[in-house]
């Protein structure tokens, strides 16, 4: 096949993954497998297998990166490219026209009941969404005492989640390494654009590099930074670009789309998204296929991401009961927000009908009490 039908095969299969995949990382990433892997052979199952245990324990959002990870293998660093474009693209253009739209009716009395129902539900969604990223570590008390330190940290200090990030990985990695007697030992300046754009390509970017397992790490590091830090939004709006990220195909990171088009319009929604994916898509483009042969098996990556998902976990946790408390729960609000939490962990109904269901619900609810 010429290369030039290669890049059109990738880019048609992405950009129609882009449009329909919804349900989540695991979802996409299983569709992937199953289309790519196994029905059209573009690898081997066990090479995918072997990688995608690699890529989980890379910074980045998950789906992504294996998007780009396969689209490369197949066509070089521009097949990678087109399939990492594709499985965005849909996503950026649904969230400019959510913020774009959402503006003009976010005042009606319909559309604030409606928005604080998809937004409890969202919340509920989060945690129920936490199992698929804990699941290998449920069991290990010293991943909960993690957990519980890493949500403490954030607590006092919500700036230091990037350091705890790293620095709970590598201290696992030393431990395991003492345990068997061993030892181991920026952005270019955009000067075109306003203080705030720069400001919102730097806490993207870093949030986009430190998204260890699941798009749901940066739900802490953009809270503390779009609404406390900064101020761009406030907490409803907040929650209202969670929600909405959470509801369109592709990755949920993409939710830095609505941040920066609410921030400065399309030019803030495209380098928004352009940085929340630039690490992943650097890793997954240039030095990553290079050398994944030589990292499969290592036990220090386990180890790694033992810690560093434990450090997400804590945050995340502490991150949503924040916003949880910010919204002066109702009683049927907090029941809302467990029947969601409750449908998310039996995966029992798609999360781009669960959210929206859940602020139909609320708004009858309003209605007769």
């Amino acid at each position: 096949m010429g290369i030039v039908k290669m890049y059109k095969e990738v880019f048609l299969y992405f950009i129609r993954l882009g449009c329909l995949g919804f349900g989540g990382p695991l979802a996409l990433i299983g569709s992937m497998q199953r289309d790519l892997v196994e029905t059209r052979k573009w690898m081997t199952l066990d090479d995918f297998t072997a990688s995608f245990s690699l890529i989980k324990a890379m910074p980045g959002p998950v789906a992504f990166q294996t998007a780009v990870f396969l689209g490369r293998q197949r066509a070089g660093f521009w097949g990678g490219f087109l399939a990492g474009f594709g499985v965005v693209f849909p996503a950026f253009i649904l969230m400019i026209i959510f913020s774009a739209f959402f503006s003009s009716i976010s005042e009606l009395a319909f559309t604030k009941a409606l928005m604080l129902g998809m937004q409890v539900s969202a919340l509920g969604v989060i945690l129920g969404s936490l199992k698929g990223l804990m699941k290998n570590y449920m069991k290990e008390i010293f991943f909960w005492v993690l957990v519980a330190i890493a949500g403490a940290i954030n607590y006092k200090n919500p700036s230091l989640e990037p350091v705890v990030i790293i620095g709970f990985g590598i201290m696992l990695i030393f431990l395991r390494q003492m345990n068997h007697g061993k030892f181991m030992l920026s952005l270019a300046p955009l000067a075109f654009f306003s203080e705030d754009v720069k400001n919102l390509a730097a806490v993207t970017f870093k949030a986009g590099a430190l998204v260890f397992g699941t798009g749901l790490a940066i739900v802490p590091m953009l809270q503390h930074d779009v609404v406390d830090k900064y101020h761009w939004l406030t907490q409803s709006e907040f929650l209202d670009a969670l929600a909405f990220g959470q509801m369109t195909p592709g990755p949920v990171v993409v939710t830095a789309t609505y941040i920066g088009h609410k921030l400065a319009g399309i030019p803030g929604a495209i380098v928004g998204t352009i940085c929340i994916f630039a690490a992943a898509f650097f890793h997954m483009s240039t030095w990553f296929p290079h050398v994944v042969g030589k990292l499969r098996g290592k036990k220090w990556i386990n180890d790694f991401v033992f810690g560093a998902v434990a450090a997400v976990i804590g945050p995340i946790i502490v991150t949503v009961l924040k916003m949880g408390l910010a919204i002066h729960m109702t009683v049927p609000l907090v029941l809302l927000m467990i029947i969601a939490f409750v449908i998310t962990l039996r995966n029992s109904l798609p999360l781009w009908l669960l959210i929206p269901l859940g602020g139909v619900i609320n708004y009858f609810v309003t209605l007769i009490f």
